[in-house]
């Protein structure tokens, strides 16, 4: 297993490894969940460093920017990510996180799970998104068996 390091983060810092990646060919790239606070933060937490946007959509776009900044440092692109788990505080908004969703996505389509919870580790956190992708496994190929 390798360990995934970025922003020159000290890995003495985090409690948890940003990401791990596993085999050769094809390599799977394990995200750990990305929010709205800096993907690289102090621990304990520095309530100053970790204010995040008031808003659903802006919160969802920010962890998406985390979690493309941690795929890039491990070699994988977007393109690689083959399943999305979403943790979200405000399912009624569920519309925000798919706009933000579907933008950084694209034409791509991961398989997802979308998870109410009550709340996040974070003050004012409002969604948690991890995410996995595999890389080096050839094109896709998309079948209907319906």
């Amino acid at each position: 297993m390798t360990t995934i390091i970025t922003g020159g983060a000290d890995p003495n810092e985090m409690p948890f490894s940003i990401a791990v990646s596993t085999g050769a060919n094809p390599r799977t790239v394990q995200i750990s969940g990305a929010t709205a606070f800096p993907l690289v933060h102090k621990h304990p937490h520095d309530e100053d460093e970790l204010r995040v946007p008031a808003g659903l959509y802006d919160q969802t776009v920010r962890a998406l920017r985390n979690l493309r900044t941690a795929f890039d440092a491990a070699g994988a692109a977007v393109t690689d990510i083959v399943k999305v788990v979403i943790y979200n505080t405000r399912m009624d908004q569920q519309d925000e996180v798919n706009r933000a969703y579907t933008e950084f996505f694209g034409d791509h389509r991961p398989a997802r799970t979308h998870v109410g919870v009550n709340a996040l580790v974070g003050t004012g956190l409002l969604i948690e998104i991890e995410a996995t992708a595999v890389v080096g496994d050839g094109p896709v190929e998309t079948r209907d068996h319906f």
